[in-house]
């Protein structure tokens, strides 16, 4: 499969693109200079995924989108119209372009901290609704979520996403599970699903229950 990683100068993105290289064709973008060590062979451009024409360059020949941008605005230090500009209309445009292209799988990594509202003892599953905090750091992820749900449900495209709490962190999510929940959303089998769009939780402690991502069509595995 030929995969678009977004946001490859982040944590997140750089470890999804070292393991996606393993079985997959691999491209990067991303804000700012690759810095992560590994990823040297593999083809980046520095993008604003805002700007239309440079972001339908990227995905001729494409077959599926990792979006873990959003995932990182969550702990951006930039202005809040500057983080739900990109969010929003980012994720819009990248949407539009790789339908331009024909691409059939979007995946998008959001944060689990728009449930973190509710209180600890509560069983959370992704069929309650997000409370995100009055603030842009929280809001841009949830925004991101729901223009690829939207999008994807009037257009003929799979969109997948996967909440995510901070990489590596207490009731967090880490680096491994990250990319082997990737990986699965990349390899799920939907044919005769009339869905089109999937929201998981992937926590790698108890604070978040798997168990919509451990059934199919995800069929996700927490590592030990």
């Amino acid at each position: 499969m030929r995969v678009l990683v977004t946001a490859a100068d982040e944590p997140l993105g750089a470890g999804v693109a070292l393991r996606l290289r393993e079985n997959h064709v691999v491209r990067l973008t991303g804000a700012g200079p690759l810095s992560p060590p590994g990823l040297e062979s593999l083809p980046y451009t520095p993008l604003d995924l805002r700007e239309e024409g440079r972001a339908a360059d990227h995905l001729a020949g494409v077959d599926a989108v990792v979006h873990c941008a959003p995932h990182s605005l969550a702990d951006s230090s930039d202005d809040e119209a500057t983080l739900l500009d990109q969010a929003s209309r980012a994720t819009f445009v990248l949407l539009h372009a790789a339908l331009k292209a024909g691409v059939k799988r979007f995946v998008v990594v959001s944060r689990l901290e728009v449930m973190d509202a509710y209180p600890a003892e509560y069983i959370v599953d992704p069929t309650w609704s997000p409370k995100p905090a009055p603030n842009a750091q929280s809001l841009a992820p949830h925004l991101a979520e729901l223009t690829v749900r939207e999008f994807v449900r009037a257009e003929p495209m799979l969109g997948v996403c996967l909440r995510m709490g901070a990489l590596d962190g207490p009731d967090g999510t880490s680096s491994q599970d990250a990319r082997t929940a990737i990986e699965a959303a990349l390899a799920m089998d939907v044919e005769g699903r009339k869905n089109r769009w999937f929201l998981y939780h992937i926590c790698s402690t108890d604070r978040y229950p798997l168990a919509h991502a451990s059934s199919a069509p995800l069929h996700f595995t927490r590592s030990a």
